[in-house]
């Protein structure tokens, strides 16, 4: 799964400022506290993933499901059939755990930096799930790949394990239909390879959609004449993820760049370019490149006058216009 750092800096910085009692949680007895330790697992043992984010020191509700559900025998040993158990917490104590005082002992210094790099590891993991502190308790469940097929939203009124149990029996269907979407990319070449692609990135949910980014780098080795005509849809999708990273960094020319590429290689409908030359528009306004992001909004507004995204182009186009207007105005009447 590639790193995909949508929304990763509000994540981050929610999960590092958790603020509370200070706790002290533990990995329950039959759950993974490392993630990739679980993937691997869940790989080699034909399971998938039942992915359990707490903060148990401050969302009030982790420790409640730990003590009635997940600690509890019957629970793991039916949920271990089919799910292999990872638990990843993040109460404060782990973050104060890694926090050394000036006048620190080196015992105290070298157990802090032993235990940075799977508090690192894990937030790594919390944020490619856009899990944030706020959201705490999330339950996912995902093929071993890490590709999500249900989120298993906090129920008051669950309160047994055989409740959740039902409760995560309600998502079989769709994990079998998304594992067997997984197969058939897996067992397939060429063009029929991307169609496979395409029906899982479809049959994904939007919001877990960008964990099967790097599978949409492959639409130009996989298609390159264009037989299934999704080239122009994955060169886009592929666009975002990489313009994406690119700010993750600070770096918004590479994302600008990043988003003009796919131009470049001829295969996205009008519709799909006007996508493109909008986001790049939006990118140059954080960059405050004015005079560009209204030539690019005019250039995506040529390519596709008449599409539903055209008015409201018209609309952000108008309103800058009037706005520079009104300033130049303002400026003559200080002279």
């Amino acid at each position: 799964m590639k790193r995909f750092f949508s929304g990763a800096v509000a994540a981050l910085a929610a999960l590092v400022a958790l603020v509370s009692l200070v706790g002290c949680a533990s990995t329950p007895t039959g759950w993974i506290s490392d993630y990739e330790e679980g993937q691997q697992l869940a790989s080699e043992e034909g399971k998938d993933l039942f992915l359990f984010f707490s903060s148990e020191d401050t969302d009030g509700v982790s420790t409640q499901l730990r003590s009635s559900i997940f600690d509890t025998e019957s629970f793991i040993k039916a949920a271990g059939k089919d799910y292999v158990l990872v638990h990843l917490d993040f109460s404060e104590s782990r973050f104060l755990a890694v926090q050394v005082a000036e006048d620190a002992t080196e015992e105290e210094k070298k157990k802090a930096e032993e235990l940075m790099p799977q508090l690192e590891k894990d937030i790594t993991t919390a944020v490619n799930f856009s899990v944030a502190g706020g959201a705490m308790p999330a339950m996912i469940l995902a093929t071993s790949q890490g590709y999500v097929y249900g989120v298993v939203s906090y129920d008051a009124t669950v309160t047994t394990p055989e409740q959740f149990l039902a409760v995560l029996d309600t998502n079989t269907e769709k994990g079998r239909k998304i594992k067997d979407l997984v197969k058939a990319v897996e067992s397939t070449a060429g063009v029929e390879k991307l169609n496979a692609i395409d029906a899982l990135y479809e049959a994904t949910d939007p919001a877990f959609a960008y964990l099967l980014s790097d599978l949409y780098g492959m639409a130009a080795e996989l298609d390159p004449n264009n037989e299934s005509g999704k080239r122009g849809k994955y060169a886009m999708l592929n666009a975002y993820s990489e313009a994406t990273e690119f700010l993750y960094v600070g770096n918004a020319t590479a994302a600008i760049e990043a988003m003009l590429a796919p131009l470049d290689e001829g295969f996205c409908s009008p519709e799909e370019q006007q996508e493109l030359l909008y986001q790049v528009a939006y990118f140059c306004s954080l960059t405050g490149d004015v005079e560009n992001m209204i030539h690019y909004l005019n250039t995506a507004l040529e390519r596709a006058p008449e599409s539903e995204m055209a008015a409201a182009i018209r609309a952000t186009i108008e309103a800058y216009t009037m706005s520079e207007e009104n300033a130049g105005i303002s400026v003559e009447g200080m002279e």
